[in-house]
């Protein structure tokens, strides 16, 4: 196994769903973390769940490699030869309870106990030597994800998360499209990631930060297609104004501090704070069954930040608009297209789901 691609190829995919085939990384298809199609891995609804389970990026990917079911083995009998000089010194009282620990691999530990059993016990000896004539094979592996030999702290970790993997039926992929209603559809994967760089290849199924192929004749409006949160946010503004056109002050965001608020007009007149624009959004995301990675929508008050910076919005009595001079090259010019003529279907979403919050008051 070529390590080192393949924790690249892994990086990859954690970050942006989708990366070139390599068989470096194919043990993992059979486990359905993610599917094949084009010459290219996709992630699956089973990769964005198991996950959920991790703190940090690097070990969400590490403990991949440690679905390779022969590593996973040589893991089990590390494992064990220190459960079973833990028992030697009573510091571990019974060695079928550790056994048990290992659930889904217990019967390989059984089996490894079964081989290494003499009159007198279990013979460490032998699972030492049992051990050392893979040290070479697996040695690059030991060195990348243990920084050496493998210790029993980690391999635990890492084995006790790869057996809590439950796989699920795959939720069929998407086209990605080149409209916004094409790529907003419901069930759709979508990196939270807002500091991506942009990919220059168009991905095939997840949204992710990309060059639009498209080319957008207003310079300033390139940088919104190019990320899907910013033109996610900017249409969300532009279905406040929409709301305001038709004689009803049904949504608000407000500046609150360095965080941004979402103010709902009941149905009765009355207006009242929803939550935060994070909180707004990410139960949009539920309602759509938007598949979100590598983890949860955070910090979307950055992108009203940096819109302000870039003139796309403006600041009035502490309350995030549309400048009229953007309104105008969005209405009158040949903008309007791909961004109001192809979001029709998303920004209608956006309001039924306002329009649901504000009568739920």
């Amino acid at each position: 196994m070529n390590v080192k691609k393949g924790y690249h190829l892994l990086k990859k995919l954690y970050e942006y769903g989708e990366v070139e085939y390599h068989d470096s990384i194919s043990f993992l298809k059979g486990q359905y973390l993610f599917d094949q199609k084009h010459e290219r891995y996709i992630i699956t609804n089973n990769w964005i769940t198991y996950g959920q389970q991790f703190q940090s990026e690097q070990d969400h990917i590490l403990s991949l490699f440690c679905f390779n079911e022969n590593y996973q083995k040589y893991l089990v009998e590390v494992a064990l030869l220190t459960a079973l000089k833990m028992r030697e010194t009573e510091y571990l009282e019974d060695i079928e309870t550790f056994v048990s620990s290992l659930l889904k691999l217990s019967s390989y530990a059984v089996s490894v106990l079964s081989e290494i059993k003499e009159d007198s016990g279990f013979s460490t000896a032998r699972l030492e030597s049992r051990l050392k004539q893979n040290e070479e094979q697996y040695q690059n592996l030991n060195r990348f994800i243990f920084d050496g030999p493998p210790h029993y702290q980690r391999v635990m970790f890492y084995l006790k998360h790869v057996q809590a993997y439950k796989q699920e039926k795959v939720i069929e992929d998407i086209d990605l499209g080149k409209k916004i209603d094409d790529q907003w559809k419901k069930g759709r994967k979508i990196s939270n990631g807002l500091s991506l760089v942009p990919l220059k290849e168009r991905p095939l199924y997840t949204l992710v930060p990309s060059i639009p192929e498209r080319k957008i004749d207003q310079p300033q409006f390139q940088h919104v297609f190019t990320y899907p949160w910013k033109l996610f946010v900017f249409l969300c503004c532009i279905v406040r104004e929409n709301f305001e056109a038709q004689g009803l002050q049904a949504i608000r965001y407000q500046v609150a501090g360095d965080g941004v608020d979402v103010l709902l007009t009941a149905s009765n007149h009355q207006e009242f704070r929803y939550g935060s624009f994070d909180e707004f959004a990410t139960e949009f995301c539920k309602v759509s069954q938007y598949l979100l990675f590598p983890n949860e929508l955070c910090n979307l008050h950055t992108i009203f930040h940096n819109l302000v910076e870039r003139k796309l919005l403006t600041v009035v009595d502490e309350e995030y608009r549309l400048p009229t001079t953007i309104e105008d090259v969005i209405y009158h010019t040949r903008l309007f297209i791909p961004l109001i003529a192809e979001s029709k279907q998303l920004r209608e979403r956006l309001e039924q789901w306002v329009d649901e919050l504000r009568e739920k008051r």
